[in-house]
């Protein structure tokens, strides 16, 4: 039977603490990425690698995240109409995840541009390694491309080959591509490359110059947003949902809500080694859901204890009309 619809307020909370559920957010990146790459790059192209744009990716230890962190913060999530940021309310708080505060942990380029005029351009590197796929190219093609090269550099079997040779400077770009697919974009092998993602790639000074930053917080905030709201989770039950799955990169939103709420850290190897902030962390553990529950989310005593970074703090000017409301249907809270 189905309740009457729900009149949701701008600064409401999607879910109130009664009716948080244990699941797990999985992500399913390739999180041995730097392992494929640096078998696939010789030493100069690995240099090459290193002093570009994505570099700073190869000094992660590891890009594993919390997804009971990561599914505890969405529970947090509060309803807001701007679709620029990402509003969470914890431990008293109103706490926003801002495009700004991305630039700060990933130290990508952040810029409000069209490129859509690389849309018209040939795309080269589908056509010059991978003509032989006529339909979408996938991200395991890339995976398999890449490993097959990486073998016969290593000289492996004579059964093992391809069709045309990778000059340097290719490799890089597909090096380059493999990191914003499989890990900043977090696709699954069988999700397709992005046309777009490649053109870019190909091009050493658009790469170079493209806000990567804007790109995947976007990607990010937008796949986070929706994660607990679509059509499938609304028609589970409560206490039915085991899993689901992030794109994007959540192991940075992991790092912002550490960088909000520092005793979090507790289940994290921190170490500040300079302004960006995702080389602060080593790795993250995966606290349990009841740990983070009982101990961090529900208590209210523990409100007092916890220090707030204030500048994540959602200030009284970025606020919007709490007067405009939606009509949600409440089986978007009760699953039903």
């Amino acid at each position: 039977m189905e309740s009457s619809p729900r009149i949701l307020k701008e600064g409401d909370r999607f879910y109130d603490i009664k009716q948080w559920f244990p699941a797990d957010c999985y992500w399913k990146g390739d999180r041995k990425f730097k392992k494929l790459i640096s078998s696939f790059l010789c030493g100069t192209q690995m240099d090459q690698l290193k002093n570009g744009v994505f570099g700073k990716f190869l000094e992660l230890n590891e890009v594993g995240h919390s997804g009971k962190l990561t599914h505890c913060m969405l529970l947090s999530q509060v309803f807001y109409k701007d679709k620029t940021k990402i509003v969470f309310r914890v431990f008293g708080n109103d706490v926003v995840f801002t495009e700004d505060d991305f630039h700060s942990i990933i130290g990508l380029k952040i810029e409000a541009s069209d490129y859509s005029f690389v849309d018209d351009r040939e795309n080269r590197l589908k056509e010059r390694y991978f003509s032989d796929i006529k339909k979408g190219l996938k991200v395991e093609n890339l995976y398999n491309f890449l490993k097959r090269c990486s073998r016969l550099r290593s000289g492996a079997a004579d059964d093992i080959s391809i069709d045309v040779e990778v000059c340097d400077e290719d490799a890089v770009k597909l090096a380059e591509l493999y990191i914003v697919e499989v890990v900043l974009l977090g696709k699954e092998p069988t999700r397709n490359i992005s046309d777009h993602s490649m053109k870019i790639t190909d091009d050493a000074a658009l790469c170079a110059s493209f806000p990567w930053g804007s790109f995947c917080f976007e990607e990010l905030i937008d796949n986070l947003s929706h994660l607990l709201s679509t059509e499938s989770v609304k028609k589970k039950i409560i206490g039915r949902i085991a899993s689901y799955t992030a794109v994007g990169f959540p192991f940075l939103f992991n790092v912002w809500t550490m960088e909000v709420f520092n005793d979090f850290r507790q289940f994290a190897k921190y170490e500040d080694p300079g302004p960006i902030r995702m080389l602060s962390y080593s790795s993250i553990g995966c606290p349990k859901y009841d740990t983070l529950v009982n101990d961090f989310f529900s208590k209210a005593s523990k409100f007092k204890v916890f220090k707030v970074n204030q500048s994540y703090l959602l200030q009284s000017s970025s606020k919007v009309n709490v007067n405009d409301i939606v009509n949600v249907s409440s089986c978007f809270f009760y699953f039903s």
